[in-house]
Order: structure tokens, then C-alpha cells, then sequence
């Protein structure tokens, strides 16, 4: 902002999504004033019913002056969209009493639409000026639009007749009826009894200036679809009730929410299109002013076609851009199904789909080959053999490895890439030991039902050339019960996963004897997926099997770990399974053949379509709709599969699964409608018929695409892939490898593109690539110790057989002694008194018949609320109390399988809420905040960290307390998010203990940000900046992980720290593990910042705004972030460097 004379001003004005522009005026002015102003110039602001404008974070009054701001070069106004909270007041209309809704309306209206007009400029008075066209003749102007605006009498009682018709429209869809000529007229007929002017003349005005928004038609039309417009049927008095059975008939219900709504949007269109047409209008005639038009002119310049010659060159000027709602230009949709190789298919892309740039990395991965090894000569020839009829006649060097070490006793793991052949790693030598001792037994455990399948089948084809018998099967929930029973008798191998392993199989275990006497060998495949919350449940149930096998069965059986390729695989595999050796193969001898991996950004063509964009609603809805992510991975999923390519495409979400196979579908039936049925979805969910019937006819060949979550991005057999689509960055590095991994499995060239997201990640690679490519995997890391899941499993234990200090703590480490203490004091555990306390054995007590069963293993948590169809009477789902009333909660909308359902009732004694199948237009989010309170001290700032020792930072990992209040929800539009109404709740607090990973600002860092900016929002954007980095240092998922978000709108104390921590009660592990690398996230955090070029303070989605903030990115501010960090930095690097004056004021 800067100043240019005495007399006037030039004012920058930037909106959130970067759209800028300097508008000059006068100092005198108000910020009322200048919002018109913007609403003429600024098309951000004329689309934008409402709108703020702050000024360096404060938000401006609409009657301060313009010359009240402290204007300084550089300086800028913001303009923030917002939409109105009030719930909109309902009366019934009463037509015969009195006029007084209409006329408010009208007024309201006329208002908003004058204060519009009021700023039409003569096209020789330069733009930046200012001047007001009607206003510089009458040579004045009060606050008050309507006292002095000049325009005409026509232009106030057309404004009046939409206003009436709008209102009269609603009502009668309120009651189910159409508008009628003849209803319309009874209705004036009375009105002007009460001094009503507007005639039936007036009406048919409407429809001639504003045909998409008011039209008429004969009464022997048909019922159509009109999209949003205001439609009356002509028909006489006599035959308007005749039409109104007619009409009526199968109408449903409308709700007062979407009718407020759709008289808005009409509002809108035809305010829009009125203006639009007198300026064109002015302009093509060289009208002087708004007073020396007529409506008569108007009219006439309508209907000689004045309008829609303009926006047909409009269009042709950019026709690319100004589409119907559910189509692209024709270069962009290709019809044609002729076979393509992966390496031509990128060459289409650039010049079809992918021509506006949205691809903007190509990575070429070059093809390996293989390192053969002979078959172990400690395999026997049985085995030999049937390897030879399957087509096997030599191994890889891991494969060869890995059986010798096994076979010799020892405990294996195998981290080669994916596709490597590491099922023949473990198969070999459990069959061969199997094979030759008949009573010896193995265990396998996968962590989905998808891999337990396809390990059968792939072992089934081994067992089947042996000259023995081995019986096999999978024991999960799948399984019926009579298949159990001749498991348990008969299986040698037995396929499983953990959950079944902890409510299943150790509490029954005297039903399992056979086999855990006889347990020779624990398979433990994709490893890797045994991370955070779930890792850690797996680690304590593989203690208790491991328990009971030395203390019950006197067995030892060896373990046999697969995983994918991670930065520390044998500490990860020991800890999982509490073992002391462990010999890693990961010297991976398989072939991969070349694959090209594309990174493509939709982002980018949006940006570019937006500068050319014409200002239309409905076109704009359209094209957003076109250009997101979701829209481009269906486009790309329809060319793969046109052209021949299997593909695979990986969604983040059960929900995104079925969206981009609903928009596929749709794309095919127009380019290839033979191939419709070739693709579906995989997902959970499913009842096991489906998902194995899908399983088969992807492995068959059947199927030439799946859209599905990581339900197969573990090594699940799907035949050959082609190509791997990847919507979103699945969470970390190794992930996405692995679901890249999915194709190219039988040595030939593949092709994976991987589709961004705004989300500050996703930007961020597109931006990088070589982060992405040049990175090294993450860790996996799992926290055994957790004491909160400790003692679920210790419950657990105690049942299965009581537990010993002496005995047990090398299985359940040094927490065993205080977790016993604190399970015998809650009532779970009591042991005889008469022994000393090493030798005492402690029996469970506790009131629940099968503990194992309340412990979800997939999270935390043991309270769950149960969500019920109140219809059916049937569970629907269970949720973790922490996350239940982000969920369900009186009012709210829940999804569940692609249905929407209305929460009717929450029950909070019995933690059942309770819902009822509905058709809504809107969704539900919840307006909440949390507090995190950091246990040991009410600021508790780190002790001083010795320079000597590692790490170097003085980060912290402490436990902390979660507190999280709601208050509150919105309902929102569904597509425009547009709040629609505000609602207040009334629900507990939930409160639990977790872990945090967090760092102190100086005191002095804090005087230099508030000198300049507000440093609650440096900090609030600092944490988003952190949080944004963590998957580059450690294997998580960032819904295990929070930042700490100041609520905008209190005024308590905020702690002066950047901190993340654990959203699950207990804490996953992750604020521990990255403790250690708080500098270098710091550092990388700040390269983000510095490195992303949006102009405005808030930041954008690649930086500082994160799409998950529990405050909606309120309060954030980009500049104060990277003081703040960088001043942190600076006083790590000085107190290390032993600069005393520096080190950091805790």
C-alpha cells in the first residue's frame, strides 16, 4: 500500500488463493465505501456476497476511514470470504394481511443491488480514479445508498418485482406447488390492495432481461429439470388447480435450508446478469450515465441479441475455459483404445490430458538384474522337485540366504524390495521342516485378509507337488465355524493375523495345544505395516505367544520376518518380537525392470485456467469441479485401461475409492463403454464373498483396473500390473515405493503417477522431486513399553496364565513390577500374600469374561462409542471415544459404506448414538478446541541439555495431558462449503494422557515477533509447518500426529513453544521418535517456508495451512513463522556452540 497524492490513494488488496489488485480512492472514504468499489473492480469481491478486509490481522470496521490506517509501502489489505452465521428467521407469507416480508426483502435487495450500480463509471474516466458515474452528477453522496443515489425509477421496481417473485417461489415450494400465471396473478391482484405497484408487465420483464434465472412456460409442457431457475407455468384460473394435481404429484419435501438457499443463489444470478447487461450495454452505446437509460432500451438490446453476441465471443476468446458443467474440451478426452507400452503412454499424456502442465517431473528408474544362487543343498529333493514343476530351477542370493539361516535355527529378516520373491523366503524351509517332521507346526501371521488369502493360494501350488500331505487353512473372522473346529484339530499351518491371535487364539489356548506344543516357526510377513498404535499392540501380543510357549507348551519356535525396504528393519523386527538375535538379509537379489514414475500436479492447471477465468458461477463450479485431483486420477484411470495398461489406483480413503470409480465409469461410458465393467473398487468393508470374488477375477485377469485403499499396498499376488496411480501421498516414502511396487512384477517396464493433492506435502514434492527421489526410507519404530497398553495386555496375559515378576519381565520389561501395582489396585489382578513379592504369582480377578475382546488393536483406546442404524437395529460401526464426537453427536451427519445417515440420538450413559438413513445437501463439522497441558509442571520448559550429549537440541519429549472441549457444529454446503447454519452442543469433555514433543521460544525471539507481528499466529503457523515435515524423518501417519492450534478467539494464556503431539490416548511413539531430529525438522520446516512463494501473510496450503487444523487455519501468520524459527535455530546453534549470552531463556 502506498500513498499517491494528498487526494487520493493507491490500496493493494490481496485475497487467500493469491488473486491481487491496487485500487485508487480517496482518502475520505469509509471501508464500506470501499468494498463497493471492490465489488465493481475486483471480481474476487464481486463473487464474494460477503467479505472482510483485514489489515496486518485486524479485521477493519466498515465505518473507520481509510485515512485511519497507518499506509506504509509494501502494506496490503486481505480479503477474507465469509458467510453470514445468523439461522434465517422463517414466517409464513400472508399475502391477504400485509406485505411487510416482501418489502423487507425488496429493500434489502434494492439496497445491495444499488450499492452495486452506484459505482457504474463512464468509460472515459480512468478505472483508478474512482468516480462514482451517478454520484459525480448529483455532485454528492451519504452513507445512506438510497437517500442519494439518482438511478432510475424502472431499475428500483424491476429489482422490487424479482424480489416479490423470489419470495412468492420459495413459499409455494414450500407447500409443494409450481408457480402458476394464474396463481402469480391472484397473488398481485390482492397485493395491490395494500399499495403493491408490481405488475404481471413487470414479471415478463424478468424473464426478458434475465431468462436463465426467471423464464415462463406453457402449461403443456412437461415437468423438466431447469437447474436453479425460477420457473411459472402460463395456464388460466380454471385450470390451475388441475395443474397443481398434475404437478404435484411424487414431490418430496424440500428443506428451508436449501430454499434459503436457492433464493441466494438466484439473488445472485440475477443481480449478475442485470449489471452485466447495462454495462455492456453503456459501453456498446456510449451511454453518459445510468439515468439516460431506459427499461425500454434495455429490453431492446436483449432481445436483439446484444447479450449473447458478447459472451459468445467471450467464448470464443476462451472456450477452453467456458464448458458445461460436466465436460472438457475435446482435446482432453480421448476415444481412442489402441494398445500403448508404459513409456508411450507418458508421451500421450503430455500432449492429451496432460497438456496444460500439469506434469511436471518425469523420474526414470533403471531396471536391475537378477543375482542368482543354487538351491540350498539343505532343501531335499521333494522339495527340489516341486520347486522344478512350478518352473523354478534356481534362487535368488536373498532367497538362498535367507533359507540356509533358517533352516540352521536362526531367527530371519528379509528386507528386500517389493516384488522380490520373499514369500519363497519363509515357504521353503516351514515346508521342509513340515515335510519331515510330521508333527511340526507353523504360524503365520499377516496383518490383512487379502495377503492371508493369497499366501494360501500361492502355498497350496507348492504343497500340492510334495509327495506328503500338509493341512493348511486361514483361521480369521472370515472362517466359519465348523472350518475352526477342523483347523484347530487338523491344521500344521495355520494362516491367521493378530487380531485373531489376540481374541482367538491365546485365550483359548488350550483349544490351539496341539499346534503351540509342536510351534516351530512364526512367519510374520509385511512387517512394516506393524507400526504406531498397531505395531504396538502386535509387539505385547507376540510377548504373551511367546510366554506361553516357553512357560505352557515348553515350545521355542523361530521367527521369520518380510518386510519392505526401511531404514532400520532388524531393530524394528527385535523389538516387535522381543527377540535378542537376529540375522538381516537384505542384499536383494531379484531383477526389477525399468520403471517411469511421473509426478503430477493439477494444481498447477488450475492456477493457470483461474487467470483466464470469466467470472460465471455455474461455470466456475463446473470447472473446480474438472480440475481437482479426484477428477484427474479418473481421467488418467480411463486412459490406462482404454489403452490396455492394468492399473491399479490407490486412494487414501474408503470414500475417495468410490468416487473415482463412480467418475471413471462416467468417462468410459463416453470413450469406451465396453470396458465400464472392467473396473471396480477394493476396499474394506466388503463382505468377504465380494472381496474374494474380486480378488480372483484381479489375479484371473478379468478386471483391468481396481481403484483401492492400502488394502493392497501390501505384497498381495494381483497378477501382472502395468501401471500405479497414486491419489495423494499415502503418509510416508516407504508407502508410496510400496504401492509403486504393485506393478512391473513380471520384469516388465511399468509406469506409477502420482497425483497431488493442494495439501502442503503433496505441493511440496511437486515443487522438490529429488526430496522424494533422494530420500532415504523412514524408520519404523513401535513403543512396547506404552504403559496404558502394557496393562490391557498384561490383563490379557494374567488369564491365559498367571503372571511372575521373576519369570515374565524379560517378556514384558522393567514396567511389569508398576503395571501389576497399578492393576491390583484397580481390581484386575491379586496374588497370595503368604509369598515373598518375587515369588508371587498373580492370577486375574477381574469382572470381564474375555478381556482380549475390549481391546481394539488397530488403535488405542478401549471406550468406544457404538453407532446404531435405528431402522434396522443393526451396529453400523464403533468409534474411539477420543474421535466419537468429531463424529456423531445430535444433528450430526455420519457417512457409513457410501450412505448418509442423521444422528437422532446420542446416548452419552450408554455411549450409543443412534441414526436413521437421510438424503441431506450439506455435511457436519464439528467447532472445538483443545488444550495440551504438559505433565510435571504448569509451563514445565526443558532442563538444560548437556552439550556433550546426543541429541543436540533442547527438544523435548515429556507426557502431557489432552483436553478437548466441543461446543459446537456447522452445517455446510456440500461442494461450495458454505456455512448454512451454526449450532450450539452441550457434550463432555474428553481428557486423556499422551505424549508431546515440543520446544520453548526465547523471550527474546517473542519482543522481536510482536514488534512486527502477532506471535500466537507465528507460533499457531510454526507447528503447521513442522507437522508438514514429519513424514520426511519417521514412518507415521499425520492423523496420528497434532500441532497445537491456539483457538483465535481466546484470550488465555498460549504457551510460548512449537509443539506436536500424540492424538491416541497413551501415545503412539511418534512425538518420541522424532524428538531426536526436532532440529532438522526445524530446518526443514523453515526451507518449506522460505521456499514457497505465496505472497499473503496466512500462507497457502504449501506452507503454513494445513486442511486438518482444528481451528481452521485461523490466526496463522507466515512471516511471524519464520522469525520464530529461525530465531529458535539460532539459539540452538549458539547454546551448543557454548555462546552463553544466546542460550535459550527457558
Amino acid at each position: 500500500m502506498s500513498g499517491k497524492t494528498m487526494a487520493e490513494m493507491a490500496i493493494e488488496v490481496r485475497t487467500l488463493s493469491g488473486e491481487s489488485t491496487v485500487t485508487t480512492t480517496s482518502p475520505d472514504k469509509t471501508i464500506n465505501d470501499f468494498k463497493l468499489l471492490l465489488k465493481l473492480s475486483f471480481p474476487p469481491a464481486s463473487s464474494s456476497p460477503n467479505f472482510h478486509l483485514f489489515y496486518k490481522g485486524t479485521k477493519l470496521s466498515s465505518q473507520s476511514k481509510l485515512s485511519s490506517l497507518s499506509v506504509q509501502c509494501g502494506d496490503f489489505l486481505v480479503l477474507i470470504p465469509f458467510t453470514k452465521k445468523d439461522k434465517p428467521r422463517v414466517e409464513n407469507p400472508s399475502f391477504s394481511n400485509n406485505a411487510s416480508t416482501a418489502t423487507s426483502f425488496s429493500d434489502s435487495t434494492y439496497s445491495d443491488m444499488m450499492q452495486e450500480l452506484s459505482f457504474l463509471r463512464d468509460e472515459s474516466v480512468n478505472l483508478s480514479e474512482g468516480e462514482c458515474m451517478v454520484l459525480s452528477e448529483a455532485k454528492c453522496r451519504s452513507s445512506n445508498v438510497l437517500a442519494s443515489c439518482l438511478c432510475p425509477v424502472w431499475l428500483k421496481k424491476i429489482v422490487e418485482a424479482f424480489a416479490f417473485v423470489s419470495i412468492l417461489s420459495g413459499f409455494l415450494h414450500l407447500r409443494t406447488d409450481e408457480m402458476t400465471s394464474a396463481c402469480l396473478k391472484g397473488v398481485l391482484d390482492r397485493l395491490e390492495k395494500f399499495g403493491v405497484g408490481i405488475s404481471m408487465e413487470d414479471i415478463d420483464c424478468l424473464s426478458v432481461l434475465c431468462p436463465k434465472v426467471v423464464c415462463f412456460l406453457n402449461d403443456d409442457a412437461e415437468p423438466k429439470i431447469f437447474g436453479d431457475a425460477l420457473v411459472i407455468y402460463r395456464c388460466s384460473t380454471k385450470e390451475g388447480d388441475k395443474f397443481d394435481g398434475k404437478f404435484r404429484a411424487g414431490k418430496k419435501y424440500t428443506f428451508l435450508s436449501k430454499i434459503f438457499s436457492l433464493m441466494k443463489k438466484r439473488e445472485r444470478s440475477f443481480k449478475t446478469s442485470l449489471w452485466k447487461t447495462i454495462k455492456l450495454l453503456m459501453s456498446k452505446q456510449r451511454y453518459e450515465n445510468l439515468t439516460s437509460l431506459s427499461l425500454e432500451d434495455v429490453l431492446i438490446f436483449v432481445k436483439e441479441g446484444g447479450v449473447v453476441l458478447e459472451r459468445n465471443n467471450v467464448k470464443q476468446a476462451g472456450r477452453s475455459w467456458c464448458s458445461s458443467s460436466k465436460s472438457r474440451s475435446v482435446k482432453r478426452r480421448c476415444h481412442d483404445t489402441g494398445q500403448l507400452q508404459p513409456d508411450e503412454m507418458v508421451e500421450h499424456l503430455k500432449k492429451s490430458i496432460g497438456s496444460d502442465g500439469q506434469l511436471v517431473h518425469v523420474e526414470k528408474i533403471a531396471a536391475r538384474k537378477a543375482s542368482y544362487m543354487e538351491i540350498p543343498k539343505e532343501l531335499s529333493d521333494n522339495i527340489k522337485s516341486a520347486l522344478k514343476s512350478i518352473g523354478i530351477n534356481k534362487l535368488y542370493s536373498h532367497q538362498a540366504e535367507s533359507i540356509t539361516a533358517t533352516l540352521a535355527g536362526k531367527n530371519v529378516v528379509v528386507a528386500t524390495m517389493t516384488s522380490s520373491g520373499k514369500s519363497l523366503c519363509y515357504n521353503l524351509p516351514v515346508l521342509e521342516r513340515l515335510s519331515h517332521n510330521l508333527s511340526s507346526c507353523a504360524l503365520y501371521l499377516f496383518p490383512t485378509k487379502a495377503l492371508a488369502q493369497d499366501q494360501l493360494r500361492a502355498l497350496q501350488s507348492v504343497v500340492s507337488e510334495l509327495d506328503c500331505s500338509i493341512n493348511i487353512g486361514v483361521y480369521d473372522g472370515d472362517t466359519p465355524q465348523k472350518e475352526r473346529t477342523w483347523l484347530r484339530d487338523n491344521a500344521r499351518l495355520l494362516i491367521t493375523n493378530p487380531d485373531m491371535l489376540n481374541m482367538s487364539i491365546l485365550p483359548f489356548h488350550r483349544e490351539f495345544s496341539r499346534i503351540l506344543t509342536n510351534l516351530s516357526f512364526v512367519v510374520i510377513d509385511e512387517a512394516h505395516a506393524y507400526k504406531g498404535a498397531f505395531g504396538c499392540h502386535t509387539a505385547l501380543i507376540l510377548r504373551r505367544l511367546r510366554r506361553l510357549c516357553s512357560h505352557v507348551y515348553s515350545s521355542d519356535p523361530s521367527f521369520v520376518f518380510c518386510t519392505a525396504t526401511s531404514a532400520n528393519p532388524r531393530e524394528h523386527c527385535m523389538e516387535l518380537a522381543n527377540l535378542s538375535t537376529l540375522e538381516l538379509i537384505e542384499n536383494d537379489g531379484s531383477p526389477s525392470s525399468e520403471k517411469v514414475f511421473v509426478l503430477w500436479n493439477p494444481a498447477l492447471r488450475l492456477r493457470t485456467e483461474m487467470d483466464k477465468r470469466v467470472y460465471d458461477l455455474d461455470s466456475r463450479n463446473a470447472s473446480d469441479k474438472s480440475l481437482s485431483p479426484i477428477s484427474e486420477v479418473s481421467y488418467l484411470f480411463a486412459e490406462m485401461v482404454q489403452h490396455g495398461l492394468r492399473c491399479i489406483a490407490f486412494c487414501k480413503s474408503r470414500k475417495l475409492c468410490e468416487l473415482v470409480l463412480c467418475d471413471t465409469r462416467e468417462i468410459l461410458e463416453e470413450t469406451a463403454p465396453h470396458l465400464v465393467n472392467s473396473i471396480c473398487a477394493y476396499r474394506a468393508g466388503y463382505v468377504a464373498e465380494d472381496r474374494r470374488r474380486i480378488e480372483r477375477e484381479l489375479f484371473g485377469g478379468q478386471l483391468c483396473g481396481i481403484a483401492a485403499t492400502n488394502a493392497l499396498e501390501l505384497g498381495i499376488d494381483v497378477g501382472h500390473i502395468d501401471v500405479t496411480l497414486h491419489l495423494g501421498f499415502p503418509g510416508s516414502i516407504a508407502s508410496l515405493w510400496q504401492q509403486a511396487g504393485r506393478s512391473g512384477r513380471r520384469e516388465r517396464s511399468s509406469l506409477a503417477v502420482y497425483v497431488a493433492f493442494e495439501g502442503p506435502l503433496d505441493q511440496y514434492f511437486m515443487k522438490f522431486p529429488e526430496k522424494l527421489f533422494r530420500s532415504p526410507i523412514e524408520c519404523c519404530h513401535i513403543d512396547a513399553q506404552n504403559q496404558q497398553v502394557l496393562e490391557q495386555h498384561l490383563v490379557c496375559a494374567a488369564l491365559e496364565h498367571p503372571l511372575s515378576l521373576l519369570y515374565d519381565e524379560k517378556y514384558f520389561g522393567s514396567g511389569l513390577n508398576s503395571a501389576i501395582t497399578t492393576l491390583k489396585s484397580r481390581g484386575y489382578l491379586v496374588s497370595d500374600p503368604s509369598s515373598d513379592s518375587l515369588a508371587k504369582i498373580w492370577s486375574y480377578i477381574g469382572h470381564e469374561k474375555m478381556p482380549s475382546r475390549s481391546i481394539s488393536i488397530r488403535a488405542i483406546e478401549t471406550e468406544r462409542y457404538i453407532v446404531i442404524d435405528k431402522e434396522e437395529n443393526e451396529t453400523l460401526e464403533e468409534i474411539e471415544e477420543s474421535r466419537a464426537f468429531f463424529q456423531v453427536y445430535d444433528g450430526a451427519v455420519y457417512m457409513h459404506q457410501g450412505r448418509t445417515y442423521l444422528v437422532k440420538d446420542l446416548d452419552l450413559s450408554s455411549k450409543i448414538a443412534y441414526c436413521e438413513k437421510a438424503v441431506v445437501d450439506y455435511y457436519t463439522k464439528t467447532r472445538d478446541y483443545t488444550d495440551i497441558q504438559i505433565i510435571g509442571g504448569k509451563f514445565a520448559y526443558p532442563a538444560r541439555v548437556s552439550k556433550d550429549n546426543l541429541p543436540r537440541t533442547t527438544a523435548q519429549a515429556n507426557p502431557c495431558s489432552v483436553t478437548t472441549t466441543w461446543f459446537g457444529f456447522h452445517r455446510k454446503r456440500k461442494g461450495s462449503n458454505q456455512i448454512i447454519d451454526t449450532v450450539d452442543l452441550s457434550l463432555p469433555r474428553f481428557s486423556y494422557e499422551s505424549q508431546a514433543v515440543w520446544i520453548s521460544v526465547p523471550t527474546s525471539i517473542k519482543g522481536e515477533v510482536e514488534r512486527k507481528y502477532s506471535f500466537r499466529a507465528g507460533l499457531h503457523a510454526a507447528c503447521h509447518a513442522v507437522l508438514h515435515v514429519v513424514p520426511l524423518y519417521t514412518r507415521c501417519n499425520l492423523s496420528d500426529l497434532a500441532p497445537e492450534c491456539p483457538n483465535p478467539h481466546d484470550t488465555r494464556f498460549f504457551p510460548e513453544r512449537i509443539l506436536l503431539y500424540d492424538q491416541h490416548p497413551g501415545g503412539s511413539g511418534i512425538s518420541k521418535q522424532i524428538q531426536p531430529y526436532f532440529t532438522e525438522l526445524l530446518h526443514s520446516a523453515l526451507e518449506l517456508l522460505t521456499c514457497c512463494h505465496c505472497s499473503l501473510e496466512t500462507g497457502c496450503p504449501n506452507c503454513i495451512q494445513n486442511l486438518a487444523c482444528h481451528e481452521y487455519n485461523e490466526l496463522i501468520h507466515k512471516d511471524a513463522a519464520i522469525m520464530i524459527i529461525k530465531g529458535v535455530l539460532d539459539a540452538e546453534k549458539s547454546y551448543f556452540e557454548g555462546n552463553p549470552d544466546s542460550t535459550p531463556s527457558f
